[in-house]
């Protein structure tokens, strides 16, 4: 087993993230995580949610990073990383459908394009009136805070040049394009929201 990676971020932001979904994940059901990295999320949460089947995936050069926090957590419900490129243009028709979707601290890394086709690939693996959880920060009418400032900055530079802080009403539209209505919009600590998108 690979050693295990410790994510800051995920543990400064876990249990104000399972505070804010605890509401809506009230009903049993299978959700699929995107870009899971280290997989503290989905087992933090996991451990709390027994009735929601956690899949984590992850791009297949990182699928590894899940693998210690996934097998010392041991829990029935959060399964194994499987491998999913967010960017291949069909996702693998065995991931199958799911009540649930997460992501988190995702869509400020990736350009426009690939949110659209994060969100037209969403909308096709959740059943009607599924729930999509973005986590993250967003812009609204520009930045909401220094801290989001410096992070936009470093990530055009360091990052990924079309990668950048979104704007609320740009995520709101693609989403829209692609039946998913935003439904819910959950301010959390640190300059940070979970918009919650519903698949009409």
């Amino acid at each position: 087993m690979i050693e295990k990676v410790v994510n800051p971020s995920c543990l400064r932001n876990q249990h104000p993230i399972l505070k804010a979904l605890l509401p809506w994940l009230s009903e049993p059901g299978q959700l699929l995580e995107l870009a899971s990295g280290t997989g503290q999320h989905g087992v933090y949460i996991g451990q709390h949610l027994p009735h929601i089947r956690w899949q984590l995936t992850e791009h297949p050069s990182q699928i590894q990073l899940s693998q210690p926090w996934q097998q010392a957590a041991n829990l029935s419900n959060v399964l194994p990383c499987i491998e999913l490129d967010i960017n291949q243009p069909n996702w693998p028709a065995e991931l199958g459908q799911f009540q649930y979707s997460f992501c988190a601290n995702l869509l400020h890394y990736v350009s426009e394009q690939e949110v659209h086709h994060i969100f037209k690939a969403v909308s096709r693996v959740l059943n009607t009136q599924g729930l999509f959880f973005c986590y993250g920060p967003i812009n609204e009418q520009g930045f909401t805070s220094d801290g989001n400032a410096s992070l936009d900055k470093w990530l055009k530079e360091d990052v990924n040049a079309q990668a950048g802080i979104k704007e609320l009403s740009f995520l709101q539209s693609s989403a829209q394009q692609q039946g998913l209505t935003l439904k819910q919009r959950l301010n959390l600590p640190a300059n940070n929201v979970i918009l919650i998108f519903e698949k009409q």
